[in-house]
C-alpha cells in the first residue's frame, strides 16, 4: 500500500485521515499544518502516523498528497510539490472551496501539473480541528472534481477511487460550473447569515436573544462557521458570489416591495412558489 501526506489537519483533512484508515487504503499517513500545534494534536489523536516538518523530504517518499489548506494557498503548494517530485508520480488533490483561482494561479506559474487533480467535498461543520474529524464526514455527500486536460486520466481515477472509499458521490464538472453553483448554494448563504447576524449583533428595542427560537438558530447556524477561512473563501470566489449577490438582492428588492406595497397576494404568490422549490430540495438537503 502507498503513503499520504495530509496538508492541513483539521476538520477536513482530519476526517479524511480518519475514512482512510477506516478504508484501509493507505500504509501509512503523516500530515503537517501552518499551525504546527495543530498537527501534533491530529497525531496525538491518532489521525495520523507523524508530524511533517521538512516538507520536501517527505514529498520524496510519499505517493499521494491532499491539500486541505486554505484555498489562497494551494496554487503555491501544488507548485512547490511538483518541483520537488521532480519525476516521481505523486498524485496531488485538495479541498478548495473556489477551483477557477486555483487553475488560473498554476497556469500563471508556469504549468498545470498533469498529477494535480482539483477537487472539493460538499462537507464540513461549524465545529473546527482535529478534535471535530470524523470519518463519515463525506458520507452520502458529493465530491467535486474539475480535471482539466492536462490532468493525466490515471490520477483522476484514483482520486475518484479514494473518495468514493469515504463514502462520498463522486461528480465530475467543469471549474467554472462548479464556482458559479457552489457561490449559489454554499457561498452566498453563508455571506447571508454573516450579513444577516451582523445585524441582529446591533442594539434593537430589547434582547434577541430572549426572542430567538427555532427559526433564528436554523437560518444562522452556519454563521458560526469560521471567519477567516470564509473571508478566503469569499476572495478567491468573488466573482461568481457577487453575481449570485446580485441576483438575490434583486429578487430580496421584489419582495420588499410587494410587502411595503401591501400586494400580499402577489407576495403569497412569491412565497408559495419558494415554499415548493424547498421541498423539491428536501431529499438533496437531507443530513
Amino acid at each position: 500500500m502507498s503513503r499520504l501526506l495530509i496538508i492541513g489537519t483539521g476538520l477536513i483533512g482530519g476526517s479524511f485521515a480518519l475514512a482512510m484508515r477506516k478504508a484501509g487504503c493507505f500504509a501509512r499517513i503523516d500530515g503537517c499544518d501552518a499551525d504546527h500545534a495543530i498537527a501534533e494534536k491530529a497525531l496525538h489523536l491518532g489521525l495520523i502516523d507523524g508530524v511533517v516538518t521538512d516538507l520536501s523530504a517527505a514529498i520524496e517518499v510519499v505517493d499521494a498528497v491532499l491539500i486541505s489548506a486554505p484555498t489562497g494557498a494551494i496554487a503555491a503548494l501544488v507548485r512547490q510539490i511538483d518541483v520537488i517530485a521532480g519525476r516521481r508520480t505523486v498524485i496531488v488533490f485538495d479541498t478548495g472551496s473556489a477551483k477557477g483561482s486555483v487553475i488560473e494561479a498554476l497556469r500563471r506559474g508556469g504549468r498545470l501539473p498533469p498529477t494535480f487533480v482539483p477537487s472539493h467535498p460538499m462537507a464540513g461543520s461549524e465545529r473546527q480541528g482535529p478534535t471535530a474529524a470524523d470519518a463519515d464526514l463525506f458520507r452520502g455527500r458529493r465530491v467535486f472534481v474539475t480535471p482539466q486536460p492536462e490532468t493525466a486520466q490515471a490520477s483522476i481515477e484514483q482520486v475518484r477511487q479514494w473518495w468514493t472509499a469515504t463514502g462520498a458521490d463522486v461528480v465530475e464538472t467543469s471549474a467554472h460550473v462548479h464556482d458559479e453553483m457552489v457561490a449559489l448554494t454554499s457561498h452566498l448563504p453563508h455571506l447571508i447569515a454573516f450579513a444577516f447576524m451582523s445585524w441582529v449583533a446591533q442594539p434593537h428595542r430589547a434582547d434577541a436573544g430572549v426572542f430567538a427560537g427555532p427559526g433564528l438558530r436554523d437560518f444562522t447556524r452556519i454563521a458560526g462557521s469560521d471567519a477567516s477561512m470564509w473571508r478566503g473563501i469569499f476572495a478567491e470566489n468573488r466573482e461568481a458570489v457577487l453575481e449570485q449577490y446580485d441576483g438575490w438582492m434583486e429578487t430580496l428588492t421584489t419582495v420588499g416591495r410587494l410587502l411595503r406595497e401591501s400586494r400580499f397576494d402577489e407576495l403569497e404568490t412569491v412565497l408559495a412558489a419558494a415554499q415548493l422549490a424547498r421541498a423539491s430540495l428536501q431529499d438533496e438537503l437531507r443530513d
